[in-house]
């Protein structure tokens, strides 16, 4: 038993590909039996006869080849909606896919005539000429049509977006995990470095400054962005572009402008802002109540 490598499509797949062009062949045909009296006018005065087996074949044709054009179309409704942002642009893009396909249909309907009707391999450039002063306007105005009917009909499938309720809470994302390592230069080589090796941090414009001892080490950041990253039991922001390490601090020295000065086991002192004397007073009781042992 042969087994194909490409199972035929199935009937659902065909139905959406086939209902659309069928509308489409439809649209065409009303729009040339619109034009028809107009046509059977003009070739009266021009003193021709117009038979019917002729333009019932002609029209029949034509509607089949407008249908050819669904596929582009509905990429250019879909990839180039006319609501939103961009709508200026994307009105553009649709005039010039619309005259690039009103030009290609007029060319494969002067083939065809040639082929069908005339018995030639190629229409002259008179015939080509002709068709274009004739129907390529028409032809303009009648994909613009086709491509709004094909907005309106994305639009209407397209599922209505649900209200958000008033009561409704917020989604909640979780932290992300604090900080234990980062990655630094230290004599040309990149090293992980671990933060509990570091004494305190400070802003340098664009950077962020991480102390251990008397080295220092740049990460390309800010002191905000980067105390978010930070484990808040360990360090503690005491400054706008200052922070420091908890198990760092061995004394807190109250000054008269209700600033506060912190004595590290290294480096140091660090003056604390008032803006974050709360925090600094929860540490200096925090001294009081549990003594450890400082790194010497």
């Amino acid at each position: 038993m042969t087994i194909s490598a490409h199972p035929a499509p199935s009937p659902a797949r065909w139905s959406a590909w086939l209902l659309p062009h069928a509308w489409v062949a439809l649209y065409w045909l009303a729009f040339l039996l619109v034009l028809e009296p107009g046509n059977i006018q003009r070739a009266s005065q021009a003193g021709q006869v117009l038979s019917l087996p002729h333009e019932t074949i002609r029209i029949l044709v034509a509607s089949l080849l407008g249908a050819t054009v669904t596929s582009a179309v509905q990429a250019l409704a879909g990839r180039f909606p006319l609501h939103g942002p961009g709508r200026g642009r994307h009105l553009l893009i649709h005039a010039a896919g619309a005259a690039g396909l009103a030009l290609a249909l007029v060319l494969a309907s002067c083939l065809l005539a040639a082929w069908v009707f005339a018995g030639r391999w190629l229409p002259s450039w008179d015939e080509i000429r002709d068709q274009l002063v004739g129907n390529f306007t028409l032809l303009m105005f009648a994909l613009a049509a086709l491509i709004a009917l094909v907005h309106a009909n994305l639009q209407r499938k397209a599922p209505a977006a649900t209200p958000a309720r008033p009561d409704a809470p917020a989604p909640v994302r979780g932290p992300l995990p604090a900080l234990t390592h980062v990655e630094v230069k230290r004599r040309g080589q990149l090293i992980s470095l671990p933060l509990s090796e570091v004494d305190w941090i400070e802003s340098q414009g664009n950077y962020v400054a991480l102390h251990v001892g008397r080295e220092q080490h740049l990460l390309r950041d800010t002191v905000s962005r980067f105390a978010e990253r930070l484990d808040s039991r360990r360090f503690l922001r005491i400054h706008r572009g200052v922070i420091v390490a908890v198990d760092r601090v061995r004394a807190v020295e109250p000054l008269t402008n209700s600033d506060t000065l912190l004595h590290l086991t290294r480096g140091g002192p660090l003056r604390a802002s008032r803006s974050y004397a709360a925090a600094v007073r929860e540490l200096a009781a925090q001294l009081c109540r549990e003594p450890v042992t400082k790194q010497s």
